[in-house]
C-alpha cells in the first residue's frame, strides 16, 4: 500500500517574498513623494503668510504716516526685508505705489489708493503678494 505523505509547508517562497517587497517599496516611494510635496507646499504657504504680514505692516506704516508724506512717496520703507522662515533666510522686496483718488469738485485730493507689492524668490520661482488700501485725510 502506498502512502501519500503530505508535507505541511508553512512560510513564503522566494518569489512571494520578492513580490511583496516590490509592492511595499512602491507604496513607500509613493508615500515619500507625497511627504516631499507636503513639505514644499507647507514652506510656500509659510513664505506667503510672511509676505502677507510684511504687506500689512507696510500698509499700517503708511496709514500712520502723514498724508502729505504718503502722497509725495516720502515715507521710508525698508527693502529688501530678510525674514527667517523655517531656518531659511528669505529676502522680500517691498514696493508701493500711490494713486490719487479724485473726488468731484475737489481740487486737492483727500484720498489716495495705496498698492503694496511684496515679491520673493523660492526655488528660482518668483512669487508675489499684493495688498491695497485707501488712505484719506480730513484736510
Amino acid at each position: 500500500m502506498l502512502r501519500h505523505v503530505t508535507k505541511n509547508r508553512k512560510g513564503f517562497t522566494l518569489i512571494e517574498l520578492l513580490v511583496s517587497m516590490l509592492v511595499l517599496s512602491i507604496g513607500l516611494m509613493a508615500m515619500l513623494d507625497g511627504l516631499a510635496n507636503y513639505i514644499r507646499i507647507n514652506m510656500e504657504n509659510q513664505m506667503r503668510n510672511e509676505a502677507m504680514r510684511i504687506a500689512e505692516s507696510t500698509l499700517e506704516t503708511l496709514r500712520n504716516a502723514r498724508f502729505s508724506d504718503v502722497q509725495s512717496h516720502a515715507v521710508v520703507i525698508t527693502t529688501p526685508e530678510v525674514r527667517r522662515v523655517r531656518n531659511i533666510d528669505v529676502s522680500y522686496a517691498v514696493t508701493w505705489t500711490v494713486t490719487n483718488v479724485a473726488a468731484t469738485g475737489v481740487t486737492t485730493p483727500t484720498s489716495v489708493a495705496v498698492q503694496v507689492s511684496v515679491t520673493w524668490n523660492h526655488r528660482n520661482v518668483a512669487h508675489r503678494h499684493d495688498a491695497a488700501s485707501i488712505i484719506s485725510t480730513d484736510a
